[in-house]
């Protein structure tokens, strides 16, 4: 009987490491998967992201917005007509107001 049980004993440990070599090997397999599986998605996202730069840049072309523009009735700015916003008036717009009015937003009269 003595026999039986450490035989028994010892049957339970090398099953027992086995199903932990078993189980290891799963998961290493199961690791290898996964990170396959991301990479292949990585790719997918980046041919994904490479096609949009493509279509992006083919969908500001100055040659295909140029004509879409001007049947709007839109044309290119000359340097006379851009205000920079946020800076101070350039000096020939300056000397141009006129002496005695009031500055641009409001301060003059009571302040």
């Amino acid at each position: 009987m003595k026999f039986f049980v450490v035989t028994l004993i010892v049957f339970a440990a090398l099953v027992a490491c086995l199903l932990d070599v078993v189980s290891a090997n799963h998961d290493y397999y199961a690791t290898a998967y996964e990170i396959a599986r991301a990479t292949r998605a990585q790719r997918t996202l980046e041919d994904e992201h490479r096609q949009l730069l493509i279509d992006r840049a083919a969908l500001l072309d100055p040659g295909r917005l140029t004509p879409i523009a001007a049947r709007h009735g839109l044309k290119v700015a000359t340097a006379d007509q851009i205000v920079l916003v946020g800076q101070a008036p350039a000096p020939a717009s300056a000397a141009a107001a006129a002496p005695g009015s009031a500055p641009v937003g409001g301060a003059g009269k009571g302040q």
